[in-house]
């Protein structure tokens, strides 16, 4: 009976090992509420998860002019966005022909917006109250936002340019989703910080414009002669609340 009783509390202790372990390799949008982030894992949301991209592409084009970078005719908003800093300010290497790197995220998930609210709490003085509520906001549209060191296309073209040359394409019904419009959020030196593309949930007779079947979407957009290509895979995207588009 004893060496019954025995094995049984090793088996059950064994099993609340594993599970132990299992949960703590779990990647920190499934394994713990955002509120326990730390740095570690918000910066896994933005470099290693399924909402994130990163991709290089050739440049074709020069470093944008100081004035370029502040020019006041082109809007843009306010609000905080995911990923580190981004400025329009070029670097040395910043010449036709050399390489630039972009980060494309899709930020109207849930878990990037947590990543970028408890980032906020730890490094910028908001509360967890203002923090959950950004966090768990509804979203009307998709938004997906692209990022760069060198964002001197974007200053060389308005919204309106990339809302007409950029689109989503879900691989399964293959059809092409232009964006509603497009944002531009400014730093506080009024340069082009990161491009917001905001996409229909719905098309015009009611269907998702991405069904809950769907196992890859691609975001495209032209930069200069030369597409941007990141694809992204909605069955990956998910948390501990379910699928988070």
């Amino acid at each position: 009976m004893r060496t019954t009783f025995r094995r049984a509390t090793t088996s059950f202790f064994t099993l609340l090992i594993a599970a132990s372990l299992a949960f703590a390799s779990d990647p920190p949008w499934k394994g713990k509420p955002y509120q326990q982030w730390d740095d570690k894992d918000i910066q896994r949301v933005f470099s290693d998860s399924p909402w994130a991209r990163k991709t290089t592409i050739t440049r074709s084009w020069g470093a944008a002019t100081q004035k370029d970078a502040q020019n006041p005719q082109l809007p843009g908003g306010g609000r905080s966005m995911p990923g580190p800093g981004r400025g329009g300010a070029q670097g040395p290497n910043d010449t036709a022909g050399s390489e630039s790197t972009f980060d494309v995220y899709w930020a109207s998930s849930r878990v990037m917006r947590a990543a970028t609210a408890r980032r906020s709490v730890l490094h910028g003085g908001k509360s967890d109250l203002d923090v959950d509520k950004y966090a768990t906001a509804p979203q009307e549209e998709y938004q997906v936002a692209i990022q760069s060191e060198d964002m001197s296309p974007f200053v060389r073209h308005d919204e309106k340019f990339y809302e007409a040359n950029s689109f989503l394409e879900p691989k399964k019904s293959k059809q092409k989703v232009s964006p509603s419009h497009v944002v531009y959020e400014r730093d506080e030196k009024s340069q082009v910080a990161a491009a917001v593309f905001f996409f229909p949930r719905k098309t015009a007779s009611g269907e998702p414009t991405i069904g809950s079947d769907e196992k890859n979407v691609e975001f495209n957009c032209k930069i200069e002669g030369t597409n941007l290509r990141v694809s992204f895979e909605p069955q990956k995207m998910v948390d501990n609340q379910g699928p988070a588009l």
